[in-house]
């Protein structure tokens, strides 16, 4: 049996070397979330423990996670909590935590730790007139 180890001209070494040495960028996104994404402009509270902690708006949510813009240094698999900041400024009571899985230029992708049931707006306390929620 005749075993040559190239598939369509390159070799499993090449492919592998590649593979080891590839950065993000060179990557193909792989998708996590799942459920509808509703856009959201929902300006945030985020805290990461070790004295991170400061402001984000998220762009879009749904029932496994959500895009955090924030210029905050988040690690990834960093485990965060983020609570939906009212009108004045001050935290909504229901707080979320959730974990870092994703990392792009202006902010980072969150998977919640707990998936949440029902409406992720109304259980994260948001209340805004947002894109998800305009017409309806």
């Amino acid at each position: 049996m005749k075993n040559s180890g190239v598939q369509n001209g390159t070799s499993w070494q090449s492919a592998a070397t590649h593979a080891a040495t590839a950065t993000s960028r060179d990557l193909p996104y792989m998708e996590h979330r799942w459920g509808l994404r509703r856009p959201c402009r929902a300006r945030v509270s985020v805290s990461a423990g070790a004295g991170i902690a400061g402001t984000g708006r998220l762009r879009n949510v749904s029932m496994s996670g959500a895009f955090l813009e924030t210029a905050l240094p988040l690690p990834l698999f960093s485990q965060i909590a983020v609570a939906v900041l009212r009108d004045d400024g001050s935290r909504h009571v229901v707080e979320f935590t959730a974990t870092v899985v994703r990392a792009e230029p202006g902010g980072v992708g969150l998977e919640w730790c707990e998936t949440a049931s029902g409406s992720i707006c109304s259980l994260l306390g948001c209340n805004l007139e947002c894109a998800a929620t305009a017409g309806h």
